[in-house]
């Protein structure tokens, strides 16, 4: 049941141009983030009858074209009212930087410049880094990529903080209980069928149908895993094989399969999103609300309000501004403008969901982070926590591209993407054309020499016909089709870099921290050796086909490089995570428990891909998911064992 607490003395906003306001809500848990670890915690503690207030930056835009169609996931993650637009340092070195030809410089007018040799008139900005600025977060303008990682990632919590409850067993049941499987039958051991998560796979005649591309995925497979390709129909079943199954041998040595995705029957996004409306829209006979879940849209955290309890710190509020574009990484920011000051209160816990950007951001503004950047700042501290926005990790990505002498024949359908309505509406009334069908058409895993165990630790996906080569502002208008080149991407799993770092700019809650990835600073030799090995791989495939494909002209990794300069020149990341990083309770090199609460803090736990140790597998949504679901859950079991 919802309770209000109506405070009679107005709080003075403490930056310029912010409304206050005087009318507060009292909830039982107020969580900040409504992406795939916050929105679904949200809407899971709803469901178990507990009021809860959630806060979204963004507005709602599921049900536009834009977030439900999985091909236009990059036109999304470049719309100025569905993403933030970062811009971060992979390097401290400036020349190593701006060696990369995605290195983006503004104009006095607010335009950029993309690449190499920039105008003087130019300040340089960064590297372009979207994220999701909406109702379900980055889950909703992604590629859909829906891998779990290696078992041996959930190994690694489980012991490092000495909690069994992450061990794949009971991390696997979390899965079964949070998706809805369409690539498999009813009843397939270690999948689930009556979740709120869709899986999917890829329609595989795409790849099967063909003539060209089929042939560099049976090269692969020959070569990787010493499989002879029968037929078209003995490809279409090793391509159908699922690197979430259980006991999967798919981290392995390698294996070559389809790209699982977060994609429904009808071939529309599923997410977090989805569920929390679903959520607030259940009614009961009466018609009244089925259960206790407040979103608030438009709505920036801005700080985290504490009482002191027993002497420590205790969280009991968030204060927050309500307008829109009121963030500076939105495109659509006016340092003018002035939002409405709110706050809101937590009868039991405050749970920060804002990701591996904005919950450090969020947490330090609020006196919970290193003493001295706080104490620079101005800023009074809560409490001492050095992880607070350290040991920042991402996957390494690097492409491999090369050009054929003939064309791939992968069937794009230029119709679809020319602005003809014939292919939308066979997408709307059938879940048909290839606007449907998300991330890549093929993938691989590939275990390199320097392996850190048993598992693969590259995971690959391909694009026939087609160039990408990360991430700049206009990338996804700028997508080339060029029919005889082939683009691959290197996912750098195990990486062994924790040496990024997320700092305040200043004590301003609408100012973007400064983002330091501090590429390779840490294990570069390993990291880069497993890279280079595999793009080996997939290159000697290609020279390996034969006629009417070879000659084949390498173009990335730069040939006239050393491979190591050549992969670090162009290297990105879309991966985010450990900038709250979990451990032992209360050791200090670390940011949360094992149940997700703030070492020192009481009332307070954090929810998001930050608190992963290190970035589980290639793709962190499917296990960011995942502990949306575990935290509710064990949040649920706590208040049974109180009562």
């Amino acid at each position: 049941m919802y309770s209000y607490l109506t405070i009679s003395s107005i709080f003075l906003a403490t930056f310029a141009g912010a409304t206050a306001a005087s009318n507060y809500g009292e909830y039982e848990y107020v969580v900040v983030g409504s992406g795939p670890g916050g929105g679904t915690l949200a809407a899971n503690l709803a469901r178990a009858g507990h009021s809860v207030f959630l806060i979204e930056a963004g507005g709602d835009h599921g049900d536009e074209l834009l977030q439900r169609v999985p091909s236009f996931s990059g036109n999304a993650a470049e719309t100025a009212n569905q993403s933030w637009s970062f811009f971060v340092n992979h390097y401290q070195d400036d020349t190593q930087a701006r060696r990369d030809d995605k290195f983006t410089y503004s104009f006095p007018n607010g335009s950029y410049y993309v690449g190499l040799n920039p105008p003087e008139s130019t300040t340089p900005l960064g590297i372009f880094y979207p994220r999701g600025n909406t109702v379900g977060g980055s889950s909703q303008v992604n590629a859909m990529n829906f891998a779990l990682p290696p078992d041996n990632d959930w190994k690694y919590i489980a012991e490092l903080t000495g909690d069994d409850s992450w061990l794949p067993e009971s991390m696997r049941q979390i899965y079964i209980d949070l998706e809805r499987a369409h690539s498999v039958p009813p009843g397939t051991p270690g999948r689930g069928f009556d979740g709120y998560i869709s899986s999917n796979l890829n329609n595989v005649s795409y790849v099967t149908n063909t003539t060209h591309v089929a042939a560099v995925v049976r090269e692969g497979i020959r070569r990787l895993e010493g499989i002879e390709v029968e037929d078209q129909t003995h490809l279409s079943e090793l391509l159908q094989r699922e690197i979430n199954a259980l006991d999967t041998p798919m981290y392995g040595n390698g294996s070559w399969f389809q790209m699982p995705v977060h994609v429904d029957s009808l071939r529309r996004r599923s997410g977090a999103r989805n569920f929390i409306i679903d959520t607030i829209q259940r009614e009961n006979e009466d018609g009244s609300q089925a259960y206790p879940l407040t979103l608030s849209t438009h709505s920036l955290a801005t700080k985290i309000l504490f009482k002191q309890d027993g002497g420590e710190p205790r969280a009991v509020g968030v204060e927050y501004l309500q307008g829109e574009g009121l963030y500076a990484a939105d495109r659509r920011y006016d340092e003018k403008t002035s939002g409405e000051l709110q706050k809101v209160f937590a009868s039991r816990e405050v749970i920060v969901a804002g990701g591996a950007f904005n919950t450090p951001q969020i947490l330090k503004l609020s006196g919970v982070g290193p003493s001295k950047e706080l104490k620079e700042l101005g800023i009074p501290v809560v409490k001492d926590l050095l992880a607070v926005g350290n040991y920042m990790q991402d996957n390494y990505e690097g492409g491999v591209r090369v050009r054929a002498s003939t064309d791939w024949d992968f069937p794009y359908e230029a119709r679809c993407f020319s602005g003809s309505g014939e292919c939308l509406t066979e997408w709307l009334e059938h879940g048909q054309s290839i606007l449907g069908e998300a991330g890549a058409p093929v993938s691989f895993t590939y275990r390199s020499s320097v392996s850190e165990n048993e598992d693969a630790d590259l995971f690959f996906f391909g694009t026939p016909g087609a160039v990408f080569t990360g991430f700049f502002p206009g990338y996804s208008t700028a997508f080339v089709f060029d029919p005889p080149v082939f683009t691959w991407s290197i996912v750098k799993m195990q990486t062994g870099n924790t040496a990024g770092t997320v700092t305040l700019k200043s004590s301003n809650p609408r100012d973007v921290p400064i983002i330091n990835f501090n590429y390779f600073q840490e294990m570069a030799d390993r990291d880069l050796q497993a890279m280079a090995e595999g793009a080996n791989y997939i290159i000697e495939v290609f020279q390996n086909l034969g006629s009417p494909y070879t000659p084949v002209e390498v173009i990335a990794p730069n040939p006239e490089l050393d491979v190591n300069q050549a992969l670090m020149d162009e290297a990105f990341s879309h991966h985010v995570t450990s900038t709250c990083r979990m451990g032992p309770k209360d050791d200090p090199e670390y940011c949360v428990d094992s149940t997700f609460r703030v070492n020192g803090v009481k009332g307070l736990r954090v929810v998001d891909a930050s608190v992963f140790p290190r970035t589980p597998g290639g793709f962190p949504v499917a296990p960011t998911f995942m502990i949306g679901l575990k935290a509710a859950r064990t949040i649920l079991a706590e208040l049974v064992s109180e009562s």
